[in-house]
């Protein structure tokens, strides 16, 4: 059976075909899988983790279609709703259209571009620009996100080097997922990283290059163990990701003993904000689309989503062991001294 993301991919890949036969894109199409998109992150993380699981498929369409989902859940993070968010989600699914205006023999190349070569790809925002605005005039805004989704807060991005507030805020979301999506994606040249790795790799490398505030909600939204991850913990144990604390992404709660059941070994949850000598260690296996509605079920009654009142040295503690929040702290100070 077909799933909705394979149809949303086919009708990618028909709107790539229309940029590589120079007929004129059904944004309309695009705009019904925007909808649906919101619609279902409404109800539900399937999408999510299905992007998060690396589907196969051409890179380039899955990019955008998971760039228009993650982005669309970092924007509920950042207070995105009604129609600004069915903007945003139509944005990840056409942030890098002009890509299929490249020859594919140069997207496809192995081993280093010619200076020719990278100012040829680099000017496919543009060409992005020039695609949505035949379509419709009326999506000038729509255009203007396409060509600005490569620009970067520190002014090293393409094709005109904005910087800062310069650059549209959907572009900075879209841009920074597509980062994101790129580092869990598979590619010929490396293996695929976990969500966690990912995560770690974006906070260091790429902190300059996004404000603070979309990198924070890419963090707390998107969770570095979503909800059915297979983790293990520091103890040897091998547990599954039943619920996320946001304040402290790299410690969600862990159901162990949950593979033993069949064996009459009791399951148990473990909150690891408040075990700081506990702590994920490796992940095993990303969660299944369609496991995450029965993992989610499976859990006891929910935990409050209230933070519990801790000592400011425990906290400083999990702080302290945790890179990410480590990571973002001193983000947040870089940005206090240079304000």
């Amino acid at each position: 059976m077909t799933t909705w993301y394979e149809r949303a991919i086919q009708t990618l890949d028909e709107a790539a075909v229309a940029v590589q036969g120079r007929h004129v894109v059904s944004i309309r199409s695009l705009e019904v899988l925007a909808s649906d998109v919101v619609a279902s992150l409404h109800k539900t993380d399937e999408l999510v983790v299905e992007a998060l699981s690396g589907p196969p498929g051409s890179p380039l369409l899955t990019n955008l279609l998971n760039v228009a989902i993650l982005g669309t859940r970092v924007g509920i993070g950042l207070g995105y709703y009604g129609e600004d968010l069915h903007r945003l989600a139509l944005a990840g699914l056409v942030h890098d259209i002009g890509l299929f205006s490249v020859p594919a023999s140069l997207l496809n190349k192995r081993g280093r571009l010619t200076p020719e070569e990278r100012t040829l790809i680099e000017q496919h925002p543009e060409r992005g620009y020039e695609i949505i605005l035949a379509c419709d005039p009326a999506f000038q805004w729509l255009a203007q996100v396409t060509r600005q989704a490569h620009e970067r807060w520190n002014g090293q991005g393409y094709p005109q080097g904005l910087k800062g507030r310069q650059i549209d805020e959907m572009a900075q979301i879209c841009g920074l997922v597509d980062v994101f999506d790129a580092l869990v994606s598979e590619r010929p040249y490396r293996p695929r990283l976990f969500p966690h790795e990912a995560m770690k790799e974006l906070l260091v490398a790429e902190r300059a290059t996004f404000p603070r505030e979309i990198l924070k909600a890419l963090v707390e939204q998107l969770s570095v163990y979503p909800v059915g991850t297979t983790v293990r913990l520091t103890t040897g144990d091998v547990g599954v990701v039943v619920k996320i604390n946001s304040r402290y992404p790299l410690r969600p709660v862990v159901r162990v003993n949950e593979l033993d059941r069949g064996a009459g070994v009791q399951p148990r949850e473990l909150d690891l904000s408040l075990t700081p000598l506990i702590t994920v260690v490796e992940t095993l296996k990303s969660p299944a689309a369609g496991q995450v509605q029965e993992e989610v079920s499976l859990s006891r009654p929910p935990l409050s989503t209230t933070a519990p009142e801790v000592s400011d040295h425990f906290t400083a503690l999990l702080e302290s062991l945790d890179a990410i929040v480590s990571t973002l702290q001193e983000v947040v100070e870089t940005e206090k001294r240079h304000s």
